[in-house]
């Protein structure tokens, strides 16, 4: 398999291999407008900034706004067969390819989708974003042992996705804890950790105690003090007792699975005893800033290439990279170096089968699914951290 770097600066170095071919029409099917409008908007950005970064080469950009509604996509695609675009890059949504798959000049296409779909993949379209599979995959290292650990997630498909692909690790799994909706987070918290069980014994613990305090302070042995004393201590928690598993996976993001961790670490299972391990969080910031989230251990793109994107949106944006916007900086250089580097004037999915270096980390395309070689990073101290 071919080994392709997509850097910029290749391409300008391979100007006696470019062929002497028409503009390439990128056409951006979009929702750039709508309820969607500033997710559609940032990534339409991006892909303006990549194009600028290209400059010496000849390509021209058409907005396709989706209106982030069915008939608007129709519409979009249908204007962008009129401006006779080369390949389509979107949508971000699945949902929007289902609603265009079956319109007369949709097979004749390609599109670069934003989508990180893995099943029912279309014949012309390459998901382009980081899949379930490319994450399982770098989690390997953590579930390589004979470690037992917990798998604890929200009811959604995605998730019995998540479990299904998780299975095949080395690591056998004791329990798979399943809430319902945000509310039922603490019930089942407090379930998994035996936290009823643990406080009842706690609770029998001091009462027998408390019983030889009594023949203790009856008799005036010396230790009398200091046993009550101890006993204090004892009251001022619900239990002392350690939960009995060490390890946890989360298939929860945003605020589900801080509130997840939250309620974990108030029922006894906090980081300094129990490794907990969860999806990519594409290094959000407000992560970093919930003690509960210590340790936490994450597969994700490259960090350094993340922080240089980000400080270049820092410096023209005043705001940080949305992750979907870090794909467009492989994306569209892979799409002008395959346009510009053959003599075909019309491109198939089978020319971007390869293995790639990108801005974002390693990459392999092939039968339409990017698989991405991902790092592992935990949270520490406040900071993203490889391991």
């Amino acid at each position: 398999m071919k080994k392709i770097l997509i850097l910029i600066a290749l391409i300008f170095s391979l100007n006696s291999n470019v062929y002497a071919k028409t503009e390439l029409k990128i056409g951006a099917l979009l929702p750039l407008s709508g309820k969607n409008a500033l997710l559609g908007n940032n990534i339409y950005q991006s892909i303006l900034i990549t194009i600028f970064e290209l400059e010496n080469l000849k390509i021209k950009i058409i907005p396709l706004d989706t209106m982030s509604t069915n008939p608007g996509a129709k519409l979009a695609f249908q204007k962008g067969l009129d401006e006779k675009v080369d390949v389509f890059v979107g949508p971000i949504f699945y949902s929007t390819l289902s609603e265009i798959k079956n319109l007369e000049g949709f097979k004749d296409k390609i599109f670069f989708s934003y989508s990180n779909n893995e099943n029912d993949n279309l014949p012309n379209v390459i998901s382009f974003g980081i899949n379930l599979s490319s994450q399982v995959n770098a989690l390997e290292r953590v579930f390589n042992q004979n470690e037992k650990y917990i798998f604890f997630g929200d009811s959604s498909n995605f998730t019995k996705k998540v479990s299904d692909k998780i299975k095949k690790l080395k690591s056998k799994r004791i329990q798979t804890i399943i809430y319902k909706n945000y509310q039922d987070i603490d019930a089942k918290t407090k379930k998994v950790t035996n936290f009823t069980f643990r406080k009842q014994k706690h609770l029998r613990e001091i009462k027998r105690l408390e019983k030889i305090q009594k023949e203790k302070d009856a008799e005036k042995t010396e230790d009398a003090a200091l046993h009550a004393k101890y006993i204090e201590n004892l009251k001022k928690h619900d239990t002392l007792q350690k939960v009995r598993f060490k390890k946890v996976f989360l298939s929860s993001f945003n605020e589900e699975l801080i509130a997840s961790l939250s309620y974990l670490d108030f029922y006894d299972a906090n980081y300094k005893d129990v490794q907990f391990i969860t999806l990519n969080l594409w290094f959000e910031k407000k992560y970093l800033n919930e003690p509960s989230l210590e340790n936490i251990i994450f597969p994700s793109i490259n960090y350094q290439a993340y922080q240089e994107l980000n400080r270049k949106y820092q410096k023209s944006f005043n705001r940080d990279i949305y992750h979907l916007e870090v794909l467009t900086f492989d994306m569209i250089p892979l799409i002008a170096a395959t346009w510009f580097g053959t003599k075909e004037q019309k491109l198939k999915t089978s020319m971007f089968n390869g293995s790639y270096k990108g801005k974002a980390g390693n990459f392999s395309i092939k039968e339409n699914k990017t698989n991405r070689n991902l790092l592992l990073y935990k949270i520490n101290n406040k900071q993203f951290k490889k391991i």
